[in-house]
């Protein structure tokens, strides 16, 4: 592809992701998300990392 089209085409999905996030309303969150949410917030911050890659020294 040449470099004009695939900036039409990058532009093009902006304008339609803008739009579509413009014209079509968010779903608000329901309740059973809320509950879930608290659940994993009452459990506290995570210990640390399970595999040594990650794990501090």
């Amino acid at each position: 592809m040449r470099l004009g089209t695939c900036l039409l085409l990058a532009v093009m999905s902006g304008v339609l992701g803008l739009s579509l996030r413009l014209t079509l309303p968010v779903t608000p969150v329901d309740a059973s998300f809320r509950d879930v949410v608290r659940l994993y917030q009452s459990q506290g911050a995570p210990i640390g990392s399970n595999t040594l890659e990650t794990s501090p020294p």
